[in-house]
């Protein structure tokens, strides 16, 4: 029973190892990619920098670097979550193998104690002192047990010992391996902080000018078709990903490669209609829903969605049960986060800071996707609902105030 016991349990192990092993390999491959961006973008905004110091351009690189900073801590607190579970899934281990090794050791003792009372005797004393020759079968064929019993439990508690060695060595290197994490999540974390205190500054110097105001209101024009070609994109690659699934079925794969987002146990997102929860706490529509003219400036802009506007470092709530299909950085919206419901439904979030999400990841409603983040106009949360192709009225899905 313990030897049973043992081997599923250093199975345990290596399955544990090997996953945590692949997901931190993942983790790091994505690491290495966004620092690598995140280095780019820097030698791109000091140049800026040097030719236009007061400039959009400048603002948005600082967007776009707070953007892959996010990912990089989001990406670190992954890690760090995955080396949390392994460390504990270890202890706990630990604790169930120094059980068993002790149940051993008392086992081994038994047998030492019998084999130091009767083993001194040769064989033939034993056979030659019993009284009869079932009796003196009976002794031998014991004997012989416990000699056997007691080498396989020595070489048992050897391996354990071993086993139980190296779990401690691997705790050991993955706390030191997790507190490194955590180092280099706080180093990112202050190069964000201050990247937003030097963006804060540079917004107070654009936004006195009408006409930076103006270009940005513009830019939400591209910004637009930028959302409706994701939005087609993300519809291609489902319905791609789809076939991929159904071709590997025909031909009898069991465990198909392309991952699959089951959306039937979701909530109905259509039910939702008139009743839909606002994506933020507080606020207000200052644009709505089509075609916008703004007089002050002259301007007329088409919008797919409304925009919202609130206080400072506002809370941005996911709307209802999906799949976070997209995390985009699109000039006009800045951070742009997708949503899929059921019912091929999509909740487009944009201007958001400090995201907490990751792509591919479930969310539930109320759940928190980030904040609201500054612009030239203020702090204004943009805000889109899509079935499929097709761009919907927020106002008739979000609930009446």
């Amino acid at each position: 029973m313990v030897k049973k016991t043992l081997i599923i349990l250093f199975l345990c192990f290596g399955s544990l190892f090997s996953q945590t092993g692949s997901a931190v390999d993942k983790k790091n491959n994505e690491l290495k990619s966004l620092r690598n961006s995140i280095d780019k973008l820097e030698t791109d905004l000091s140049k800026i920098k040097k030719l236009e110091s007061n400039s959009r351009s400048v603002l948005q690189k600082y967007d776009q670097e707070n953007l892959l900073l996010n990912r990089a801590i989001n990406n670190l607190k992954h890690q760090e979550k995955i080396k949390t579970r392994e460390i504990e899934a270890m202890n706990d281990s630990l604790k169930l193998l120094d059980d068993k090794i002790h149940q051993l050791e008392k086992e081994f003792g038994a047998y030492i104690r019998w084999l130091y009372m009767y083993g001194k005797e040769s064989e033939l004393k034993i056979l030659f002192g019993s009284a009869s020759f079932n009796q003196a079968v009976l002794r031998y064929k014991y004997f012989n047990y416990v000699s056997d019993r007691s080498e396989k439990t020595s070489g048992r508690l050897k391996l354990s010992r071993e086993k139980i060695l190296n779990l401690r060595t691997k705790i050991k290197g993955d706390i030191a391996y997790k507190n490194g994490l955590i180092k280099q999540k706080n180093v990112e974390a202050q190069k964000l902080l201050s990247r937003k205190k030097e963006k804060e500054d540079l917004i107070k110097q654009l936004g006195r000018n009408e006409t930076n105001i103006a270009r940005e209101i513009d830019e939400k024009r591209n910004a637009e078709i930028a959302i409706k070609n994701l939005i087609a994109r993300l519809e291609e690659e489902e319905r791609s990903r789809e076939q991929k699934r159904h071709e590997q079925k025909l031909k009898g794969v069991d465990q198909p490669s392309v991952p699959a987002f089951n959306y039937s146990g979701f909530q109905s997102f259509a039910e939702l209609k008139g009743r839909l929860n606002w994506p933020v706490s507080n606020g207000t529509i200052i644009r709505a829903f089509g075609e916008n003219k703004n007089n002050r400036l002259n301007t007329v802009t088409l919008n797919y969605g409304v925009d919202i506007k609130t206080n400072k470092s506002t809370l941005v709530h996911c709307v209802a049960e999906g799949i976070i299909s997209a995390i985009e950085w699109i000039p006009g919206y800045g951070s742009v986060v997708i949503v899929t419901h059921k019912g091929k439904y999509r909740t487009v979030y944009g201007h958001i800071a400090d995201i907490e999400v990751s792509e591919n990841e479930k969310v539930r409603p109320g759940d928190v996707i980030g904040k609201v983040n500054e612009t030239l106009e203020g702090n204004i949360l943009h805000f889109e609902v899509w079935n499929e192709r097709n761009y919907q009225n927020p106002e008739i899905w979000l609930a009446r105030k």
